[in-house]
């Protein structure tokens, strides 16, 4: 019993000297004015006429596309984008992303009725998992990144800071 013990603490002791340490790096920021919402089923479908993308990715994000989300429950709403980004250089990057809006029930109620701008972003938690897809070569370590982003809530929409997983 002891041996076994043993055996297993040493091969976890050397399983943690190859894990490797979670850093990241700012890959864009974007911000999009959401047209009024339309209810489909369970789903609240947001579109947008444009957006602006700043960062190491500059551009555009193009009327294509939209938030296709839905309520969880009382303090929780489901993210669920598919947008096009056109960056200045001409090139198109797809992407879509699942995420989570999730506040208590005063605050979720104030971001569910237009007035999230009002609201400190530290008081909700706005994540999503950005996935790209393109056939730029230029941007073609999109295709295989791991992003994330944080978002928040704007007068007109919503902005996201994106950061790419290395």
């Amino acid at each position: 019993m002891k041996k076994t013990i043993l055996t297993i603490s040493i091969l976890f002791i050397g399983f943690m000297a190859y894990c490797q340490d979670l850093k990241t790096q700012e890959i864009m920021e974007f911000d999009v004015a959401l047209n009024a919402p339309v209810t489909v089923g369970p789903r609240t479908l947001y579109s947008w006429n444009e957006g602006h993308v700043n960062g190491i990715i500059k551009g555009k994000m193009l009327p294509i596309g939209a938030e296709f989300g839905k309520e969880i429950d009382k303090n929780t709403y489901q993210i669920d984008v598919r947008a096009v980004i056109e960056t200045d250089d001409k090139e198109t990057i797809y992407m879509t992303y699942l995420g989570y809006v999730y506040a208590d029930t005063e605050t979720y109620n104030l971001i569910n009725t237009g007035h999230g701008a009002e609201v400190d972003p530290s008081k909700y938690y706005f994540r999503s998992n950005p996935i790209f897809e393109t056939k730029s070569k230029k941007y073609a370590w999109l295709n295989h990144t791991v992003s994330v982003g944080v978002g928040t809530c704007t007068k007109t929409g919503v902005s996201y800071k994106v950061y790419a997983i290395k």
